[in-house]
C-alpha cells in the first residue's frame, strides 16, 4: 500500500488518510449525531443558536483529533526502513476502519434515539459496548479489499461534509453573552452607609444536600456535626424548600430570586432569561460597590455558564478536576461549549478521562469531588480582596452528589459491606429506573450518600471557620443547596418529575453579622427568599421582580411577619420549551401543612408509572406514604385553584426580547 513512500505522489497519499478519520468525524459523524440531540437543544435555545453549538462542536472535536491526525500523518509519511512497513500498513488499515468506525457508531446511535422515541430500550446504555463493536465492525471492512475501497471512495463527502461545517465557526464571535444591556434594569436605592458598616456575604451552597439526611435536622446517624455546631450561633429554618430539583433552576432561583417559571433556566444546560439576570442578586452587588467572586465545582452551577459571569470580578471556575469536558470558565470565550458537549464523543471522552484518573489516582481514592480545591481558591481570594470594601462570596461544593463513595476515614462508617466503595459503584439509577434496585443495594446506596454528607460537612465546618477570621464578625452567612436526593419511592437521585420532600426540602441556615446565639424557625421559606434577604443585608431594596422576601420578615431570630401566608412553590419542567407556555412537567404548592403535587402534559422518562396529583398533610404524613386527594377533595381543589392561578401569571409563553 506504501512501497515509493519518498515520492509526492505517496506523501499525499500518506497525509491524506492520516486526516481519513478526523474528515469522517467532522464531515458525516458530526452531523448525523448532532441530528439526534436537535430536539433536546430545542427545549432551550432557538433554532438559530444551533448554528454556533454545531460550531462549537466542531471546533472542539477538531481540536481533539487534528493532533492525532498529525501525529498519524508523520508516522505514514517518515522514511521507514523495509521492516517497518508491516506496521505502517497495519495502521494505514486501523485508520480506514476508524473512519468507518465513525460513522457506524453515528448511524447506530441516531437509531437508537428514534427507537426511544417509541419507548423501546430506553433503559439500555452501553456507550462503551458501542464503540467497541463498530470499531471492530470498521476494521472488519477495512481489512476487506472491497470495504476498503468503499471507505476511500467516501473521502471527498467527508472533505466537504467537514469543510461545510468548519463555515458554522464564523458565527461564534457573534454568540457571547448579553451583559444585559438591552435588560430593563431595576431600579433600586441603596442605605447610606459606609462601605465599612456594610456586612461581608458569604454564600455557600452544596449539591444535592437533603435536610432528611441531615442530624441538624433530625436524621438517625450524626452525618453533619460541623453544621450542628455552626447552627448554634444561626438561624436554622426548619421548613426551606428548593423551587426546582436539580442544579440549574435551584441555583438560578438563589442568584435571581425568582422562580423557574420567571427564570426559566428549566433544562440541565439552560440559563436564567436576561432581565433575570441583569437584576439578579450578583448584578445589585457589584453595582452597590461589592467586591464579587465565586468558585464554581459543578459546571451546571458555574456563573459563566449560566450568563452571570459579568457580575463576578473574581471566578474560579472547574475546581473539580475530574470533570473535563463541559467546563464553566471556556464559557467565557465559547458560550455554548457545555451544550455542544452533550454529543457522544464527549461523553466517550470524559470516561476516558475519569478512567484514567482513577488508574492515576494513587494514594488517595474517591478524591472526584475534593471540597479542598474549593476552599484554597476560596480562601486564597479572600485574603487578598480589600478589607475596606464590602465581600461577597458564592462557593458552591459538589459532594454528596453521585457517585457517593466518600474517601477514607468517612468511608465505611455507616455500613461497611464491600459494595459501592468506589468511583465506578456507588452512584444510584436516576429517577424511575431506581425501583429495579434491590432493597440492599438501595441501602447500602444511601449509606455511602451519608457518608459522602459527612464528608463534605467535614470540609464546610473547616471553610467557615476559616473564612470568619479572614472576614471578621460584620458577615452574613448562608448555608444552602440547590435541591436534595432521594432513595425511597421507587424513585432515585433528583430532577425529572419527582418533587419528593427528600428532593426539595433543603437546609437553610442564616448567621447574621455578630450573631452569636441560635434559633429555629418553622416558618415556611423556599429558596427565592435568599436575594432579598441578602439584599436588605447589604442595605439594598430587593426589586419588585423578584419572587421572594426577606426571611427575616417571615421567621427570623427579632422578627416575625406571619400576618401574609407564605406559599412555596417548587416544579420541574425539563421537558418544556423555555420559550413556550408551561404546559408539560410537575410543579407542587405547600401551604401550611399541605401539600399539592400536580403532573401536566405528556411526560417521557424511562420505567414512568402512570402519574396522578397527590395531596400530602406533611404535619402527620412527613415521608408522604399516604396520598390524600380523594380523601380531602375541597383541599385539594383550593391548592388546585392557588397552583393554577400562579401557573396562569408566570407560565406563558416568552417574548422574544425577554430572551
Amino acid at each position: 500500500m506504501f512501497s515509493g513512500m519518498n515520492d509526492a505522489n505517496a506523501m499525499y497519499r500518506a497525509w491524506r488518510l492520516a486526516f481519513l478519520p478526523a474528515l469522517a468525524l467532522l464531515g458525516v459523524a458530526l452531523p448525523i449525531l448532532f441530528l439526534s440531540l436537535i430536539e433536546q437543544y430545542l427545549y432551550y435555545v432557538r433554532p438559530l443558536e444551533l448554528i454556533p453549538i454545531y460550531g462549537t462542536a466542531w471546533l472542539l472535536l477538531a481540536g481533539l483529533v487534528v493532533p492525532v491526525s498529525l501525529i498519524a500523518g508523520l508516522g505514514l509519511s517518515a522514511p521507514k526502513p523495509r521492516s517497518m512497513r508491516r506496521i505502517r500498513g497495519i495502521l494505514a488499515l486501523f485508520l480506514i476502519g476508524l473512519a468507518a468506525a465513525e460513522v457506524l457508531a453515528a448511524l447506530a446511535h441516531g437509531v437508537l434515539v428514534w427507537v426511544r422515541t417509541f419507548g423501546l430500550l430506553a433503559t439500555i446504555h452501553f456507550p462503551i459496548e458501542l464503540a467497541a463493536l463498530s470499531l471492530s465492525t470498521g476494521v472488519f471492512l477495512a481489512i476487506l479489499p472491497r470495504g476498503r475501497a468503499a471507505i476511500l471512495q467516501r473521502y471527498s463527502v467527508f472533505k466537504y461534509g467537514a469543510a461545510l461545517g468548519a463555515l458554522s465557526l464564523v458565527t461564534l464571535p457573534f454568540s457571547g453573552w448579553s451583559t444585559g444591556d438591552t435588560a430593563t434594569f431595576a431600579s433600586f436605592s441603596v442605605t447610606a452607609a459606609t462601605p465599612l458598616q456594610r456586612p461581608n456575604i458569604l454564600l455557600v451552597t452544596v449539591d444535592a444536600l437533603s435536610a432528611e439526611h441531615m442530624s441538624l435536622y433530625g436524621a438517625e446517624r450524626l452525618t453533619t456535626p460541623r453544621l450542628d455546631a455552626f447552627a448554634r450561633e444561626a438561624t436554622t429554618f426548619d421548613r426551606a424548600y428548593a423551587n426546582g430539583n436539580f442544579t440549574t433552576p435551584g441555583v438560578s432561583s438563589i442568584l435571581t430570586g425568582t422562580r423557574p417559571w420567571t427564570h426559566r433556566a428549566l433544562q440541565l444546560l439552560s440559563w436564567p432569561i436576561r432581565e433575570t439576570r441583569a437584576n439578579s442578586l450578583p448584578a445589585m452587588l457589584i453595582r452597590a460597590g461589592y467586591q464579587t467572586g465565586y468558585v464554581a465545582t459543578n459546571p451546571a452551577a458555574g456563573a459563566t455558564r449560566n450568563g452571570l459571569g459579568s457580575y463576578f470580578g473574581f471566578a474560579a471556575s472547574d475546581r473539580v478536576p475530574s470533570i473535563f469536558v463541559c467546563r464553566d470558565g471556556l464559557e467565557r470565550v465559547l458560550r455554548y461549549q457545555c451544550a455542544a458537549t452533550l454529543l457522544p464523543p464527549f461523553g466517550l471522552v470524559q470516561m476516558l478521562w475519569q478512567k484514567t484518573g482513577q488508574f492515576l489516582g494513587g494514594g488517595s481514592p474517591n478524591r472526584h469531588f475534593d471540597p479542598r480545591v474549593a476552599m484554597q481558591s476560596a480562601l486564597e481570594w479572600l485574603a487578598g480582596t480589600d478589607k475596606r470594601t464590602p465581600v461577597f462570596l458564592w462557593v458552591h461544593f459538589l459532594p454528596p452528589h453521585a457517585p457517593y463513595a466518600a474517601p477514607a476515614p468517612w468511608l465505611g462508617q455507616f455500613d461497611s459491606s464491600q459494595t459501592a466503595r468506589d468511583v465506578g459503584d456507588s452512584d444510584a439509577k436516576q429517577k424511575f429506573l431506581f425501583a429495579r434496585v434491590t432493597p440492599a443495594r438501595a441501602r447500602t446506596l444511601e449509606a455511602r450518600y451519608d457518608e459522602s454528607v459527612k464528608y463534605v460537612d467535614y470540609y464546610i465546618g473547616e471553610f467557615l471557620e476559616q473564612a470568619s477570621r479572614l472576614l471578621g464578625p460584620n458577615t452574613a452567612v448562608i448555608v444552602t443547596a440547590d435541591h436534595g436526593e432521594s432513595f425511597a419511592h421507587g424513585y432515585g437521585g433528583h430532577a425529572g418529575p419527582g418533587l419528593f420532600e427528600s428532593i426539595i426540602h433543603i437546609p437553610l441556615l442564616v448567621k447574621l453579622p455578630s450573631q452569636s446565639r441560635g434559633a429555629r424557625t418553622s416558618q415556611l421559606a423556599e429558596q427565592v427568599d435568599i436575594a432579598p434577604t441578602l439584599a436588605v443585608l447589604a442595605g439594598i431594596t430587593p426589586p419588585s421582580t423578584w419572587e421572594g422576601r426577606s426571611l427575616f420578615e417571615i421567621g427570623g431570630p427579632s422578627k416575625t411577619d406571619a400576618t401574609t401566608p407564605k406559599l412555596v412553590f417548587a416544579m420541574n419542567f425539563e421537558e418544556n420549551s423555555r420559550r413556550s407556555a408551561l404546559n408539560t412537567g410537575s410543579v407542587c404548592l405547600i401551604d401550611g401543612r399541605w401539600k399539592l403535587v400536580h403532573f401536566a402534559g405528556a411526560l417521557h422518562y424511562p420505567l414512568m408509572p402512570q402519574l396522578h396529583d397527590q395531596l400530602y398533610d406533611l404535619s402527620a404524613d412527613p415521608r408522604e406514604l399516604s396520598n390524600r386527594i380523594s380523601a380531602e377533595p375541597a383541599e385539594a381543589e383550593r391548592l388546585r385553584w392557588l397552583l393554577s392561578s400562579e401557573l396562569a401569571r408566570h407560565g406563558g409563553p416568552l417574548r422574544e426580547n425577554q430572551y
